[in-house]
């Protein structure tokens, strides 16, 4: 049965299964460069905010704001924090601006307020005006940082990092 000519289904389930084989090859290759590639991204990425600050000296207080970037949710989000240090005394006081309980989302327009102790702006007998205070006076030097706590959608771990920081008494704050 040598001369006898071969079926030509034999010949189609070989370019099947070529084209299956060839098919899961790309889809491997796709999640391969997913991860090695812009999924890589993601294990550094932070939102991109663009963080504003002023001091007013005679109501003791900075207030940071969100003034442009990413809207800031609890998709993303797992807390933001204002964390002020103290020049002098190289004390940090953190108080929350948002997390996954209240305040959410964050997004241009939206600031925090910090104030001393020392001034009571709004007459009403309670020093603590701002959003937060701190247990030191703001003076120049002082340092408020906006810090992200988070995890952006396909990221693989939670990371924090400062959106922004600003200086009292630096002629931008």
């Amino acid at each position: 049965m040598r001369g006898t000519p071969r079926s030509d289904s034999r010949g189609v389930v070989t370019v099947e299964r070529v084209a299956v084989w060839l098919l899961a090859a790309l889809a491997v290759a796709g999640l391969a460069a997913l991860v090695v590639g812009p999924g890589a991204d993601l294990q550094t990425a932070t939102p991109a905010v663009d963080v504003q600050g002023t001091y007013d000296a005679e109501a003791g207080s900075v207030t940071v704001s969100h003034e442009g970037g990413d809207r800031l949710t609890t998709t993303s989000t797992t807390r933001l924090a204002v964390v002020v240090t103290d020049a002098d005394r190289n004390a940090t006081t953190a108080l929350t601006w948002a997390d996954e309980g209240s305040e959410f989302p964050v997004t241009s327009g939206d600031a925090f307020t910090v104030d001393d102790p020392r001034v009571d702006s709004d007459g009403d007998g309670d020093y603590l005006d701002g959003d937060g205070s701190v247990g030191f006076y703001l003076d120049s030097g002082d340092t408020v940082a906006v810090v992200w706590t988070g995890r952006l959608v396909g990221a693989p771990n939670e990371r924090t990092a400062t959106l922004g920081t600003v200086t009292v008494g630096d002629e931008s704050t």
